[in-house]
């Protein structure tokens, strides 16, 4: 459903006057598709364009098999069970982009199998699980992202085989490939060795950071990603770029039992496999290489049929594109005759595979560069995307639409990866105030009333980022101001239907709920899961308290509080100076409170929740936790100096 834009004519107190986009007279123009697939007009550069086509594509390469849902002839993969549903929405409508319905349309639920004993649960969520079957074992590469979706899958599977579990392998660290560990296996099968778990050895510590610091907001800011705060459908998220839906559930987590830096060779139930790092999307992510049958499990190095996620805008660190197709390279040194995904259809053929491969790590490798090319001629983020853009060849490769990532925002991710939010304009590094500079904006532009009118002109015009922009400024001014707040979730719903990326789309709709007072928080995502918590070192667990001081009411204190874990003989110490906490993992020795309890006393305080002060009171009582020096008194001072997570529904991120 693109949309060309028409001239823009907006009034501007600034000048008084009408003023237009103008190019030169001697300045050529040209149509051209931009990275959400919209027509812009523009003038004539040494550029390619970014071209959004049917994803059919046939060269006796890369062949769609007719089930849609696999690439190749069907010598080796076939589709063992091919269900009547489908969780992604697929019906035409006006409010969504035709490329994004026929993305969906590839994300059938079913099982598919290659050769006799590999089999994938495709389209019961955003991963996809992977079942091999050995000898006298399963062996499950990725279990699923909610223990309710992997047990969906695992119904299926077990109408295949009814043998044990012998492994588990986490490709990475993401929520969406760990946490339905606990439909397949239990902490004691795990810790008697009885079942392996395996992953890169950097795994627990990266749960740890996206599961504790920045949790609260990853969470909300992953729930406005995801669209979670709207309704699903034709007015929601239709997919989820990766999968069809993101299927929510119990998030659970056990540790990893077996651990490997940058390779283990091994052997499972009589599976050769070769377990590879290969640092892309995270620096934990493995892929799994079955030598005998040339089957490559590329993890989500590759993020499905989608322009790869070089920046996820819900907010991560530093993803470096230069080691992502580095990454890509080691896997194309495998003999691969098939190959699957944690995301996307599988690919038969050497050919194919080598064909997807190839364009995947090209793409990445021609945005990283030309970003740097023009980075040297001083473009800034906001030049950078209007100069840097794919070539043909690979904006229309099948396995680069741009329905998860954008060359857009990966392009201004490698600006600030390398360079830092500054931009050399020294107003940069001391603005006027964030209010301040709102009021002096709002009168420079003729007052409120003048910005309503000028924000309906270029809404009328499909102008609609502008109009956002510009209201956000009498919104920052008074946070009430309805008629501007719904102005601007117009402008970002009609944006929306216009959005090939799932990301961009599903963004502007739960900016709009939040612009409305209309945001359904039933469905809210949250990385702050008990179960992962209690399976987390006990350092981290400490560790992630350091970030939520509340520094100014402790910059004249110095107190320390010790806890003594008996079953696992740690010691942790957290000590409060002027305004920090240092975490102490040695004995510390002039502790204000210290208290002698175990690690699994500490589990069931955080398994109970927000019962947690009533069990804390039970295990005291019962002597389970004792104070060795200090007492309660002491202990509630030393907590209070600690922040709460701030609610979900206070959480503001348009409105402010």
């Amino acid at each position: 459903m693109a949309k060309k834009f028409r001239a823009l004519l907006l009034p501007l107190a600034i000048s008084s006057a009408l003023i237009t986009p103008q190019l030169s007279a001697a300045t050529p123009t040209l149509e051209a598709t931009s990275t959400n697939g919209q027509h812009l007009q523009t003038s004539a550069a040494p550029q390619y364009q970014n071209i959004v086509l049917d994803q059919r594509y046939d060269d006796g390469i890369l062949v769609e098999h007719s089930s849609n849902l696999f690439w190749g002839p069907g010598e080796r993969i076939k589709v063992h069970t091919k269900f009547d549903r489908t969780l992604a929405y697929t019906a035409e409508s006006d409010h969504v982009h035709d490329s994004l319905t026929k993305h969906g349309r590839k994300m059938d639920q079913a099982i598919i199998q290659v050769d006799d004993n590999v089999y994938l649960g495709y389209g019961f969520g955003l991963d996809t699980p992977v079942m091999i079957e050995g000898d006298d074992g399963i062996i499950i590469v990725d279990p699923g992202e909610s223990v309710q979706m992997a047990q969906s899958v695992k119904q299926e599977f077990r109408k295949i085989t009814n043998k044990p579990v012998k492994a588990i392998i986490y490709s990475h660290n993401h929520i969406d490939h760990i946490s339905g560990v606990r439909a397949w296996v239990d902490d004691q099968q795990v810790a008697s060795g009885e079942v392996m778990i395996i992953a890169q050895e950097g795994l627990t510590q990266a749960v740890a950071n996206w599961s504790s610091n920045l949790g609260p907001l990853f969470g909300q800011r992953t729930s406005y990603t995801g669209a979670k705060h709207v309704e699903e459908g034709e007015h929601g998220t239709v997919n989820d770029g990766l999968g069809p839906r993101f299927m929510q559930g119990d998030i659970s987590f056990i540790e990893p039992n077996v651990t490997l830096k940058d390779r283990l060779d091994i052997t499972i139930a009589g599976v050769e496999m070769e377990i590879v790092n290969v640092p892309s999307e995270t620096k934990d992510e493995v892929v799994v290489y079955l030598p005998k049958q040339k089957i490559l499990h590329a993890a989500e190095v590759l993020q499905g049929e989608n322009f790869p996620n070089l920046h996820t805008i819900r907010g991560t660190k530093f993803r470096d594109p230069a080691m992502w197709f580095k990454g890509i390279d080691v896997m194309r040194q495998f003999d691969t005759e098939v190959m699957i995904n944690s995301h996307g259809r599988p690919v038969e053929g050497k050919a194919a595979v080598d064909n997807v491969l190839t364009a995947y790590r090209d793409a990445i490798q021609y945005t990283h560069d030309q970003t740097i090319r023009h980075m040297n001629k001083g473009l800034t983020p906001d030049e950078l995307v209007e100069v840097v853009k794919l070539p043909t060849h690979l904006a229309s490769h099948p396995w680069l639409g741009e329905h998860y990532g954008t060359v857009a925002h990966a392009v201004r991710q490698i600006y600030v990866g390398y360079v830092g939010f500054y931009e050399a304009d020294p107003w940069q590094l001391e603005p006027m105030a964030y209010q301040q500079r709102a009021r002096a904006f709002v009168e420079l532009m003729g007052g409120r009333d003048n910005i309503i009118n000028t924000a309906k002109a270029a809404i009328e015009s499909e102008n609609y980022t502008f109009a956002a922009e510009i209201l956000s400024y009498p919104i920052t001014v008074n946070q009430d101001d309805m008629e501007a707040r719904q102005l601007k979730a117009t402008a970002y719903k009609k944006w929306a239907a216009d959005q090939v990326n799932i990301n961009w789309r599903n963004w502007a709709l739960n900016a709009a709920a939040e612009l409305e007072n209309n945001q359904d928080f039933s469905n809210l995502i949250s990385f702050a899961s008990v179960d992962v918590m209690t399976a987390l070192p006990s350092k981290q667990i400490f560790d992630m308290m350091t970030a939520t001081l509340i520094a100014e009411n402790t910059l004249e204190t110095e107190m320390a509080l010790t806890y003594n874990f008996a079953d696992t003989n740690e010691t942790f110490t957290l000590e409060i100076r002027h305004g920090i906490v240092q975490l102490h993992d040695t004995p510390y020795q002039n502790s204000d409170i210290e208290i002698d309890t175990t690690r699994a006393v500490l589990n069931d305080i955080l398994l109970a929740g927000a019962n947690g002060q009533q069990v804390l009171a039970e295990k005291i009582q019962s002597g389970e936790l004792n104070f060795a020096k200090g007492d309660i008194p002491s202990f509630g001072q030393f907590m209070s100096y600690f922040d709460k997570p701030t609610p979900p529904q206070d959480l503001k991120l348009i409105v402010r």
